[in-house]
């Protein structure tokens, strides 16, 4: 019977129920493990968890639009974060090609300078008549998405129409040239006795008006003698010819007109006269026109008014109203013109 006892008390024990005291000691003899493996486990959970929360922000983004280099505010006025909001409703992303930089001005306004992306800047005032900050922030981006639909309009505008082509520049006019000559010149009467004048004649003129026009002047000396009567003549005076052009860079000028001329004369024999006459001219002209060289011929008649004779006892000098003549001008050009130049 001691045995059967023995077995059931120790049967007894094992069931009972472990105390307070006996759990204590039972957790802190197995903490270091327990609490090694729950560490483990709660950092592996925490890295999961994390690693789900960045991948879910990652492609949920930004809930807001948030400012960027193009728009930059230099004033508290308005809320950047409203503004791009306003912006990007009303333009869409087509206004971030433009840079907006917004300051202070007056106390209802602000200053806007707007970068077009063709490099083109526009400043402009803009009233802000609202009183909140976000009321302001709403107002400016409505008037900023106007602005910048209106100037891109405008430079599309711009670049769609063809400028006008450039004139070519006028081409220079030429400077006026003139010549100075000499050369020998003669008249005689139209019916005998021809009682000739021979001398030399000094003579210049200019072509202007695009060389339609000659102002000339001459000065000549002429005389004639027969037996012991010498008869003298100094011509001088000025008149215009008109004319054209001709010929290879056109270096042949042809033309006539009109001399008025003062002649004072001289008859000497036994005894010396003098005295001042009228004597104009009639002329055609033909000239050749170097780039230094200008010889050139006048061919018409002396007008000798009235006419004039002298005489001693034995010979007689007569210069009749109406004397044929011809003179020859050899000279230079004035200034000489370049070897590419025109004549």
């Amino acid at each position: 019977m001691l045995p059967l006892a023995v077995l059931l008390a120790a049967a007894a024990l094992r069931t009972e129920p472990a105390s307070p005291d006996t759990a204590q000691r039972d957790a802190t003899a197995a903490g270091p493990t327990a609490a090694r493996e729950g560490t483990a486990g709660d950092g592996e959970t925490g890295a999961h968890e994390a690693g789900a929360s960045e991948a879910g922000a990652s492609e949920a983004g930004p809930s807001e639009a948030s400012p960027t280099a193009s728009l930059r505010l230099h004033t508290d006025r308005v809320e950047a974060q409203a503004v791009v909001r306003g912006l990007e409703l009303r333009v869409g992303p087509r206004w971030r090609a433009w840079t907006i930089d917004v300051a202070d001005g007056t106390e209802d306004a602000v200053e806007v300078r707007l970068r077009a992306p063709s490099g083109t800047i526009h400043t402009r005032r803009l009233t802000l008549s609202t009183e909140t900050t976000d009321a302001r922030s709403r107002e400016l981006a409505s008037a900023l998405a106007l602005l910048i639909e209106q100037l891109r309009d405008d430079e599309t505008e711009a670049e769609a129409e063809p400028l006008p082509p450039t004139p070519e520049p006028a081409p220079p006019k030429p400077a006026p040239s003139g010549w100075v000559g000499v050369g020998p010149r003669a008249a005689l009467n139209g019916r005998a006795p021809v009682d000739p004048d021979v001398g030399v004649s000094l003579a210049g003129g200019a072509w202007l008006l695009r060389d339609h026009l000659q102002p000339v002047a001459e000065l000549s000396w002429s005389g004639w003698s027969r037996d012991t009567l010498r008869l003298d003549a100094l011509r001088m005076g000025a008149g215009v010819l008109g004319g054209l052009t001709g010929g290879p860079e056109g270096r042949l000028w042809g033309g006539g007109g009109a001399l008025v001329r003062a002649q004072w004369a001289r008859a000497a024999a036994a005894a010396v006269a003098t005295g001042w006459w009228a004597s104009p001219a009639l002329v055609g002209a033909l000239q050749y026109r170097g780039r230094i060289v200008v010889a050139g011929a006048w061919v018409g008649v002396d007008l000798q008014l009235p006419p004039l004779r002298a005489h001693d006892e034995h010979s007689q000098i007569r210069w009749s109203i109406v004397r044929p003549m011809a003179t020859l001008h050899v000279g230079i050009r004035l200034p000489p013109t370049r070897a590419s130049g025109p004549r």
